[in-house]
């Protein structure tokens, strides 16, 4: 539960990007966007604003 203070879930994180569970899991697999913050014991993903800041200017530069 404490996690959850400091961490956002991956469907939070996605709807923060704009970006839906498949674009979001390949640009993790494929390097695009950085590992999440943090990878429970049962696989559960965690991002924090750190990780959602590196993420959007990414995906902006990425526009260009």
């Amino acid at each position: 539960l404490e996690l959850s203070y400091k961490y956002m879930t991956a469907p939070q994180a996605r709807e923060r990007l704009g970006l839906s569970h498949f674009q979001l899991d390949v640009r993790i697999r494929r390097g695009i966007l950085p590992a999440p913050t943090l990878v429970d014991s049962t696989g559960v993903r965690f991002f924090d604003e750190d990780w959602v800041d590196r993420a959007r200017v990414i995906l902006e530069a990425s526009k260009r």
